[in-house]
């Protein structure tokens, strides 16, 4: 997959996805958006500290994006064109209490994103392929999100 083809990629990752009667309470939200040029991925970061009960004011960084981070991308985003959504506020169907979620188009995005709850109970169940995979996917966002954090 060349650059050209995740220009304008975006993905929204988040920790924290799973609870009762009441709707989760996130520990973490990255989203990450490549440019449409394909030279810069932005990373948006909340945490949520433990023990505090709403997300911390959201940090934009910029980073150049270099020929390894382009494939790493470009895996991401096979991986989750490739596998069953993971929504937050759904049932969590990999165990991990993460989901993470390509944004296909803008309309998407300008309605917040992802679907919630009820609306993304439609997911299948994964297979044990579609398991690694989504931790793969973990993987990739969680060391993107470190490169940014240094």
């Amino acid at each position: 997959m060349s650059s050209s083809e995740i220009g304008g990629y975006r993905v929204v990752f988040q920790r924290g996805i799973t609870g009762g009667f009441a709707p989760p309470t996130p520990e973490a939200l990255y989203s990450l958006a490549v440019s449409e040029d394909s030279t810069e991925l932005t990373i948006t970061s909340q945490i949520r500290p433990f023990g505090t009960p709403t997300l911390q004011p959201a940090v934009t960084t910029t980073l150049a994006i270099d020929d390894g981070d382009v494939m790493v991308l470009a895996e991401l985003k096979d991986i989750l064109s490739s596998i069953p959504p993971q929504y937050p506020g759904a049932q969590d169907c990999y165990g991990r209490d993460i989901s993470i979620v390509a944004i296909q188009d803008s309309v998407q995005a300008a309605m917040g994103g992802v679907p919630y709850g009820s609306v993304a109970d439609n997911a299948c169940q994964p297979t044990a392929e579609h398991v690694a995979k989504f931790n793969r996917a973990v993987g990739i966002v969680m060391e993107l999100v470190d490169k940014v954090e240094q």
